[in-house]
């Protein structure tokens, strides 16, 4: 599923991972990493916006706002 790769988590941040991991039954400690990323944007983007929204890619050929 994911495409991350940990290279130079702190210890606290693998165990905390780990500790997820298993908790959630996620498969590797990328997808429990992968979950909290998500989880961090979507709760960023809620504070920005104010309501819980979905992020989409934007595709076109349309001029960008100035």
């Amino acid at each position: 599923m994911p495409e991350i790769e940990l290279t130079q988590a702190s210890p606290d941040l693998v165990k905390a991972l780990e500790i997820l991991m298993a908790r959630e039954g996620f498969e590797t400690i990328e997808d429990a990493a992968e979950f909290v990323f998500s989880v961090v944007v979507r709760e960023g983007v809620k504070r920005v916006t104010g309501k819980a929204r979905v992020l989409y890619a934007v595709e076109g050929n349309k001029k960008p706002c100035a």
